[in-house]
C-alpha cells in the first residue's frame, strides 16, 4: 500500500510540476509575443512617418539645395537659380512644409504603443515644429531658421530612438530615409 501511495504521490507531483511549467512557458511565450507585436507595431509606425516626411520632400530638398547653391561661392553664375525661380521653389518648399505639419498632426500613436505614447507624442511636436519653422523661413540669407529646423528634427529622432531602444530595436535614422 505504501508503494502504491509512494507511486500516485509522485506521479501527482510530476502532473503539477509540469501544469506550472506549463504555465509559466504560456506566460514567457505570450510575453514575447506581445514584445514582437509591439516592435512590429513600431515599426509599421515608422514607415507611416517615413511616408508622411517623403510625401512632399522633394519640393523641400529642391528649395534647400538652391538656397545653397545661392550662397555657395563656387557655384558658377550660370548654375544659381534667378531670383524668380528661388522665389517659386521657396513658394513650393512653404507649403510642402505645411502640408507635412498637416500629415504629422494626422498621424494617430496606434493603440499598442500606449505605453511610449507621451514620448512618441512629444518627439512628433518636435517633428511639426521643425516644418512649421521651414514654412515660416522669412530669408534666403538667414541661416539660423534652417539651424532652428535641424534642431527640432535632431530632439524628434533622438525621442524616436530612445522609444525603438527602449522596445529593443535599432534607433532609425529619419534624415537618412529623406536623402
Amino acid at each position: 500500500m505504501k508503494k502504491v501511495f509512494l507511486v500516485l504521490s509522485l506521479s501527482m507531483l510530476l502532473v503539477v510540476a509540469a501544469c506550472g511549467s506549463n504555465t509559466n512557458s504560456a506566460n514567457e511565450s505570450s510575453g514575447d509575443r506581445e514584445q514582437m507585436d509591439t516592435k512590429s507595431v513600431l515599426l509599421d509606425f515608422q514607415s507611416e512617418i517615413v511616408s508622411v516626411l517623403k510625401e512632399n520632400n522633394e519640393d523641400i530638398a529642391a528649395y534647400e539645395s538652391a538656397k545653397f547653391a545661392v550662397s555657395d561661392s563656387e557655384t558658377p553664375e550660370e548654375e544659381k537659380p534667378s531670383t524668380e525661380e528661388l522665389k517659386e521653389l521657396k513658394g513650393n518648399a512653404v507649403e510642402a512644409s505645411k502640408a507635412t505639419v498637416e500629415g504629422i498632426e494626422s498621424l494617430k500613436v496606434p493603440s499598442e504603443l500606449n505605453d511610449s505614447k507621451k514620448e512618441i507624442e512629444s518627439a512628433l511636436d518636435e517633428l511639426m515644429e521643425a516644418y512649421e519653422i521651414r514654412a515660416e523661413q522669412a530669408a534666403i540669407d538667414d541661416s539660423s531658421v534652417q539651424e532652428k529646423a535641424l534642431e527640432h528634427f535632431t530632439m524628434f529622432e533622438d525621442q524616436m530612438g530612445k522609444v525603438f531602444e527602449d522596445a529593443d530595436l535599432i534607433k532609425p535614422s529619419f534624415a537618412k530615409e529623406l536623402e
